[in-house]
Parts: C-alpha cells; sequence; structure tokens
C-alpha cells in the first residue's frame, strides 16, 4: 500500500485505550504547535457515521452478512477519505484515526475469515495512496480488555456482542500485520498505565514528524 505523510492510525481491541492515548498525543502535538485532526472509524463524515449506525446496530446481529460488513466499512472509509482526510494532509494537517483499514484485515480479513487478499484488493480501491504512514496496535489481552469494557456498563453494540474467541483471532490478526509489515504497523504493550504507554506511542509518531 502507499503510505500518507503525517497520516497515523492507533487499533487494539476494545478496551486497549486508543481514545485516551489519541487525546493525549492530540494535546501534545498541538501544544507542540501541530495542527492535527482526529477522526474515528466508522464515521468522521455525516456519511460514515450514517453507515456507523447500520454498522453497530445491535438488532443486526445474525443478520448481516460478512461481505456486506466488509463492503460497509469501505464505503464509510472512502467517504471520510474524500471529505476529511485527503483535504487536511492536503492542507499539511497531522491525521490520527482511532482504528482505519488495518481494522478491517484483523476484523473482517483474520477473525471472520474473508483473508487477506479479498482484503487487500478492497483496500487499495477505497484508499489509493491514503494509507497511514504508521499504525500503532494497543496491544491488550481479551481477558483485560473484557475486564475493561466491563467497567464502562454500556450495552454492547452489534460487535462488541461477538465471543471471546473472535477477538483473540481479532488480536491475532493485529499481531500478524506488525509481524509482516514493522515499516507501518508497530504493536505495544497496552497494559500499562496511560502514561507508560503513552511514552512508547509519543515515541514512535515522533520518528515520522
Amino acid at each position: 500500500m502507499q503510505t500518507a505523510k503525517r497520516f497515523f492510525s492507533l487499533e487494539g481491541i476494545d478496551g486497549s485505550g486508543k481514545s485516551t492515548q489519541i487525546d493525549m498525543l492530540i494535546e501534545k502535538l498541538t501544544a507542540e504547535g501541530y495542527s492535527v485532526v482526529k477522526l474515528r472509524e466508522p464515521g468522521g463524515a455525516k456519511i460514515s457515521e450514517r453507515v456507523r449506525e447500520i454498522l453497530l446496530d445491535a438488532s443486526f446481529k445474525g443478520v448481516m452478512g460478512d461481505k456486506t460488513e466488509l463492503l460497509l466499512y469501505n464505503a464509510a472509509r472512502a467517504q471520510v477519505i474524500h471529505e476529511i482526510i485527503q483535504p487536511a494532509l492536503d492542507a499539511g494537517k497531522i491525521v490520527i484515526a482511532d482504528r482505519f483499514a488495518w481494522s478491517t484485515f484483523a476484523y473482517q480479513g483474520y477473525a471472520r475469515g474473508l483473508g487477506a487478499g479479498m482484503v487487500q484488493k478492497l483496500t487499495e480501491l477505497t484508499c489509493g495512496s491514503c494509507f497511514p504512514e504508521l499504525t500503532v496496535v494497543l496491544d491488550l489481552t481479551v481477558e483485560r480488555s473484557r475486564a475493561r469494557t466491563v467497567k464502562r456498563g454500556e450495552a454492547p453494540d452489534r460487535l462488541e456482542q461477538e465471543k471471546a474467541d473472535f477477538f483473540e483471532r481479532v488480536r491475532q490478526g493485529y499481531l500478524a500485520a506488525a509481524r509482516e509489515y514493522p515499516e507501518c504497523v508497530a504493536a505495544i504493550d497496552a497494559d500499562r498505565s496511560p502514561e507508560e504507554v503513552f511514552g512508547d506511542l509519543y515515541k514512535l509518531i515522533k520518528s515520522r514528524l
């Protein structure tokens, strides 16, 4: 994949601390004078947020087909690239995404079993040259993930209702990406204090700026 400078994403299973780390990262980079655009996936643009609602709707559990899921994620991604990411990068801004294309590799390609080949072809069509130059995976065991998410007290969405073995496959998909594509994917231990995790994350991001 062709990567885009100043485009970064954070990945990991639920509870790994992505939102916390992104907020810390944006605060630090903004203080250093960088202009930063933050977005979440799926979502970030109005059309993409509507697609997100469909994807996460718990009433579609057991109804939505795996290929439908794959295509919807990429449709949402194509729109946010067109509307937000590419214009921001063209303006010299930093873009930080809470999930992006490696989520599709881990969730649909690896955990759903659709395969890396299918995901890669669709990703190339969707992203073109707009692919993160660095993705940081916040690695956390499924057991620790469950312990953290239970504390939120929120009703699980369609994906959150999947069983532990599904999320273990997702985790292994992320770790496989870090092994196979070390030039653009790095995994760090997320089972530490937010400050310790941020120290490693910040070093990785700054090495690309």
